[in-house]
Parts: structure tokens; sequence; C-alpha cells
């Protein structure tokens, strides 16, 4: 019997910890919400939202602007710096505590114990001299975009490719990417063209609307089955 009580208690820990990490997570949510709403009133443009595993968020915007929950101490550092300088901040993605990059100043780049293949990545558009538009990565997927449309792709869905080979071909600006869940994706080109496939329902209805307004879509970003789209460059619609 006392093996059966402590294999409960242990149980009843881990659905403890579980529900208090649910609980946190749902709070940086909130204050991500708010707090893109405040940036979204002031009307300032919003270049990127970012989230890491645990609902740590950062958003750039402005030229030099950056809000956060929580980041790697080397990446706060290095937006202390270029803030001060006035460097504009573009874009960034947080792998994990340890795991990151920031792309600034057009086509420069500071990161931190990347998966080999990013690094490449970057390394290869560095060398072609071309400004970055934005990098996606979730698992053993990822696209970086760069100069007006170009790309780097690997082990993403073939639809996607097939999309991002026609935009390219056609020489149509390519402006933005994201990945959701295993095998969901959201291009974002031209104007305010959109491509993606295997959504939530939710964000889809949005999307449809905006395109059927012609409404520029700015970005797309996921944690969870949680989304944000910034559109008209400073307004929010989220599921937060």
């Amino acid at each position: 019997m006392k093996k059966i009580f402590y294999f409960i208690a242990l149980s009843l820990l881990g659905m403890a910890g579980a529900a208090a990490q649910t609980y946190e997570s749902a709070q940086l949510l909130e204050r991500c919400k708010q707090e893109l709403l405040d940036i979204s009133s002031k009307q300032v443009a919003i270049h990127d939202i970012v989230f890491n595993t645990d609902g740590h968020w950062l958003i750039l915007y402005g030229d030099i602007g950056y809000s956060y929950s929580y980041i790697p101490s080397p990446l706060e550092n290095m937006l202390v710096k270029l803030n001060s300088a006035g460097t504009d901040i573009n874009k960034a993605v947080l792998l994990g505590d340890t795991s990151w990059v920031l792309l600034y100043d057009g086509n420069k780049y500071t990161s931190q114990s990347l998966p080999e293949g990013l690094t490449s990545d970057l390394e290869s558009i560095t060398k072609k001299d071309k400004p970055f538009k934005s990098v996606s990565f979730s698992s053993d997927k990822r696209v970086t975009l760069y100069g007006t449309n170009g790309f780097i792709a690997k082990g993403i869905p073939q639809r996607m490719a097939a999309k991002l080979a026609q935009l390219n071909n056609k020489k149509v600006s390519i402006r933005e990417s994201a990945f959701y869940g295993s095998d969901g994706w959201v291009l974002l080109y031209g104007r305010s063209g959109l491509a993606f496939q295997n959504l939530p329902d939710d964000i889809v209805a949005v999307l449809q609307k905006f395109a059927k307004k012609g409404t520029p879509v700015n970005l797309v970003r996921f944690y969870g089955d949680k989304w944000v789209v910034v559109y008209d460059g400073y307004k929010v619609e989220t599921n937060i």
C-alpha cells in the first residue's frame, strides 16, 4: 500500500507543477497582450514578437524599441547596446534560454548556440551582402528570408516550398514566414499577399478577412494554440 500512496503523491505533485506552469504561461501571455495593445495604441510599428518554450516573450517595435518578460543576458546586453547607438533592431528568434539570434542594421546578426544549419544559412546570406528579412525555426524546419525575394529553407512542407519557389521565380517580395504545430505554415508576400495551410479555424477566419479587404498583414506569430496577427503596421488581433 505504501508504494501505491507514494505513486499517488508523486502524481499529485506532477499535476500541481503542470498547473502552476500553465498558470504562469497564461500570466506571461496576458502581459504580452497588454504590452502589444499599449504599443499599438501609440501607433508605433511592431516588427517582431518572439516566444520561447516557456511563454516568455520579446517584442521589437519602432526603430530601436524593445520590451520583454525574460531574455538571456547576452541578448539583453546586445539590445541595450543597439538601442543606445540608435541602430535599427529588426528581428529575433528565441530557441531556448541560451540559443537565440538577433537581426539588426539590415544585414547584420548576432547569435548564441544556434543549430549548425541555421548558422550556415545566416553566414551564406551575409556573404551575399543582402539584407535579412526574417528567420523562422521550428524543430527540423527553418526558413530564412533575405533581399527582395531570396530564401533558404530546410525541411519545410512541400506546398510551402512550392509557394516560395513560385514567388522567387516571379520576383515577388517575400516578407515573412511562420510555422504552426507539426505542419502548419504562413507566408506573407507582396503588399498584402497571404498563403497558409493547416492553421486553426479562428486565425484562418482572421487572415481570410484581411485578404478579402486587401489589408496588409505584417506579422503572424504562434505560441501553442495562441496566435498574434499584426496588420496595418501597428494594429493587433489575437486570441490570447
